[in-house]
């Protein structure tokens, strides 16, 4: 339940991601500086997984970890490692080669299925979709939607949303940073669930996290609660 987009800007990217989760769920401890393997991390975290959804380094390479709910077993027995904690682990990376290679080399049966998105500065968005069968790597070429993950109305969430990306894109000045929280801040085509700024009975969007990452710095604006209904968020710098 979650929406990543991205769109180039001068000298590097920005990422913007809602996390949407059900409302009971513990509120996320905003981005702060951190190390991982000696590298400088940003990233939130979420204190029931103890992982986190999305990271930034000083490389300027970003993850994000999306669920893929169509595929998830709905048994919810069994035991299963926190997906979250893949970002965690892999945030010191320095782009999605790296990344690929740790991921080939670790046993993921233990994860239900996901999509590991990473990118660095200088390149498109690798996306890493684990089906719990085989691991397979892709890349989104087009600035706006990278994925959309829907607990319900996977598909029609992910057309809605992707045109919402497309028209932002033909609007005057085109898809920037700025464009990007706009939209992830929005209700179009109602409130709902369907909207990228998320709201269902049981869940919402719970946070918006925009990273903008160039060759002279890389942060995260994070805003703490439903994006479209919070004013405002607090920005974490390397």
């Amino acid at each position: 339940m979650c929406t990543l987009s991205w769109a180039p800007v001068p000298g590097g990217y920005a990422l913007a991601m809602n996390r949407d989760e059900r409302r009971s769920r513990a509120r996320g401890i905003p981005p702060a500086p951190q190390l991982v393997h000696e590298v400088r991390v940003l990233m939130p975290i979420d204190p029931e997984g103890g992982g986190s959804w999305v990271s930034v380094n000083q490389l300027r390479m970003s993850l994000a970890l999306l669920n893929r709910y169509e595929e998830s077993p709905h048994d919810a027995g069994g035991t299963f490692t926190s997906r979250g904690l893949l970002v965690r682990q892999l945030a010191w990376a320095t782009g999605p080669d790296e990344v690929g290679l740790a991921l080939e080399s670790m046993p993921l049966v233990p994860y239900r299925p996901f999509t590991l998105v990473c990118q660095s500065l200088n390149g498109v968005p690798h996306l890493f979709d684990w089906d719990r069968r085989a691991l397979t790597r892709t890349m989104v070429s087009e600035p706006g939607l990278v994925r959309a993950s829907s607990g319900s109305h996977q598909a029609e969430a992910e057309q809605v949303r992707g045109e919402l990306f497309r028209a932002g894109s033909r609007e005057p000045g085109g898809l920037t940073a700025a464009a990007l929280e706009r939209l992830h801040r929005g209700h179009l085509p109602e409130r709902g669930p369907l909207s990228i700024c998320m709201h269902r009975e049981e869940a919402q969007s719970v946070s918006l996290s925009l990273i903008t990452a160039t060759e002279k710095t890389a942060s995260i604006y994070y805003v703490d609660g439903p994006p479209g209904e919070t004013q405002n968020g607090l920005l974490a710098s390397l």
